[in-house]
């Protein structure tokens, strides 16, 4: 009995020794020397003289209502009939304009610009002659005719409206004949070693030609398409909404369009919206808006671009923190940052988040708050005085 009391107390002074031992720490992954916060590396304090000379200027940053809106997806498509298809009036070979080369595609042309030439087909001789001789005989029919027709209604024998038909298929027969003799003299020239006269293709209005399906010396038939020219001083965009949404569309209201890189990072077009053919996607459940907006020169048709759209609602509804455009400085991995002016000497770099751009102002999904001083004029200065870009 007093064997075993002994093991116990053994035992429990052996388990009360292992509870009092301290576990050591696992060492640390990565160590970090003297860690400095962001905070602490935004404020700029510049002298009375520095103010002055770099034009400081400051605006409060403020919430207004704003209406909601959403950024979808668009494309840059040409409108109906701002594409025309140049064809071939008659048969012949193509050939380069008399000044200049061949255009590629792509050229810009204006309107009334030579393209290229055609040199009609010389018809075959064999026919124009058998041509020629037909109207001839014709000719000689028609003038005995009329002549009969004369004679007969000097003597009474005819009505004054049989005399008139007479002599109206007279002329024809002349006109006919005329067309004959000519196109029969003209390809009897060409066989003799003559030149026919070339048909200069003009450009039917100002734009940038898409395709070009002849090439010079083919020959082609009279209406084979040549080439399409394409206007590009109005541009639509297409703008796939699903059709449980297309209803929350402000209709009637502009659509802001901006390049795929954001609204807050590139020039902001205004588009009108514009009365389409209906259009709509069964398999993605879609249906087609359509916005019209004059070209800058820097969309392409086929691009894909950012759009933002009007919604129905109220504008009381939604307020957002407005900050004028020109406060706004970027770095180079994107952020976007305002000065803060925290007095008249002090400058505080705040990170804000540019969500879009209305007009010469900058919505912001996160800020400062409301009544905030930013700098406007001089925020680049300041950018390049606290990270020496300016030196």
């Amino acid at each position: 009995m007093s064997h075993r009391v002994s093991l116990g107390l053994a035992l429990g002074v052996f388990a009360l020794a292992g509870c009092g031992k301290k576990t050591e720490k696992a060492p640390a992954a990565a160590k970090v020397a003297n860690p400095v916060g962001e905070a602490a590396l935004t404020t700029v304090t510049l002298t009375a003289d520095a103010v002055r000379r770099l034009g400081i200027e400051t605006a409060v940053i403020d919430s207004q209502a704003a209406l909601p809106t959403r950024t979808v997806g668009g494309e840059i498509v040409v409108p109906p009939g701002h594409s025309v298809v140049v064809s071939a009036p008659v048969a012949g070979r193509v050939l380069a304009p008399e000044a200049g080369s061949f255009p590629p595609p792509g050229a810009r042309v204006m309107r009334g610009a030579p393209l290229l030439r055609i040199s009609p087909l010389p018809p075959d001789i064999a026919q124009t002659t058998r041509d020629n001789d037909i109207a001839a005989a014709r000719l000689r029919q028609a003038q005995a005719e009329a002549d009969r027709s004369a004679r007969l209604f000097t003597e009474r024998l005819v009505s004054a409206r049989e005399n008139e038909r007479a002599q109206a298929e007279l002329a024809a027969a002349r006109a006919t004949a005329a067309s004959a003799a000519g196109q029969h003299n003209i390809v009897r020239g060409g066989a003799a070693g003559g030149s026919v006269a070339t048909l200069s293709i003009a450009s039917p209005s100002d734009g940038v030609i898409r395709l070009m399906n002849a090439a010079p010396g083919q020959t082609v038939a009279a209406g084979a398409p040549l080439l399409e020219v394409m206007r590009t001083d109005r541009l639509w965009v297409r703008v796939p909404l699903y059709a449980g949404d297309a209803n929350r569309v402000r209709r009637g209201a502009p659509a802001s369009v901006h390049g795929l890189g954001g609204s807050g990072t590139g020039t902001t077009i205004v588009a009108s919206p514009v009365a389409a053919p209906p259009s709509a996607d069964a398999n993605a459940a879609s249906v087609d808006l359509f916005y019209e907006l004059r070209s800058t020169g820097t969309l392409r048709p086929g691009e894909r671009v950012g759009v933002t759209v009007p919604l129905t609602g109220s504008a009381t509804e939604v307020r957002a923190l407005s900050v004028p455009l020109t406060a706004v400085v970027r770095d180079l991995s994107g952020g976007s940052w305002v000065y803060e002016r925290k007095d008249s000497l002090t400058f505080i770099r705040r990170r804000v988040e540019v969500s879009r751009v209305n007009g010469g102002n900058a919505i912001l999904a996160q800020g400062p708050k409301a009544g905030t001083k930013v700098v406007t004029s001089g925020s680049a200065e300041l950018f390049g005085t606290e990270f020496g870009a300016g030196k």
